[in-house]
């Protein structure tokens, strides 16, 4: 009878063992899913609070960059309009407003490379377009600069900002009827923009 008990014993001990072992393995495994879960979700939380973050300093910082370029301090906007492009190189706000800060500095050529990188990215934003449009008139590329105010009035043909520049590079090219006729729509749109308001009375040739 031990002869025969003993390998029976054996067998037992063996499919426990083998039992045991992989619970073993199934506990480890989910273990180790469970961690790699767990990780990935606070990474993925992280990486949104991470965007958030990012987000809200980009929209604050243009902001400030818009703000200094009112107050006639552009190379400060500038630098704030670097450190959205090293966040975020394809925000149009920044490109755009880098590009305005450089026409205001009389760097035309730089502003229009900076509208150009901008309309990459964008090329259906009509104040980008116009923004274009002065560079060129700033450049007496008056013939160009139509092409752009055109482009941007294609897209938004109630730009008043359009149509003024649209007047005043006719006007430049002694095309006075068709420039206050332009003028004259922007000043239908919007009787209180100046820029309308101020150019139709020196739309006419000088004697």
């Amino acid at each position: 009878m031990k002869e025969i008990l003993w390998p029976i014993f054996i067998t037992i001990s063996t499919k426990k063992f083998t039992i045991i072992s992989s619970l073993a393995v199934t506990v480890i495994l989910t273990l180790l899913i469970c961690t790699a879960q767990l990780s990935y979700q606070v990474k993925h939380v992280e990486a949104i609070s991470s965007q958030t973050i990012n987000s809200t300093f980009v929209s604050k910082t243009i902001q400030q960059g818009n703000l200094l370029i009112n107050k006639s301090k552009y190379d400060d906007a500038i630098k704030l309009y670097d450190q959205v492009l090293k966040i975020d190189p394809t925000s149009v706000e920044a490109l755009n407003g880098k590009g305005l800060a450089f026409n205001k500095l009389g760097r035309y050529e730089d502003a229009i490379t900076w509208f150009d990188n901008a309309l990459k990215i964008d090329p259906t934003s009509a104040q980008v377009l116009n923004n274009k449009g002065i560079s060129l008139t700033n450049l007496n590329r008056f013939e160009e600069a139509l092409t752009w105010f055109d482009k941007a009035l294609k897209i938004d043909p109630t730009f008043v900002d359009a149509l003024y520049n649209k007047g005043g590079a006719l006007a430049e090219l002694g095309k006075y009827d068709e420039a206050a006729k332009w003028t004259n729509k922007a000043l239908e749109i919007d009787k209180t923009n100046k820029n309308a308001s101020n150019s139709k009375s020196s739309l006419l040739p000088n004697d």
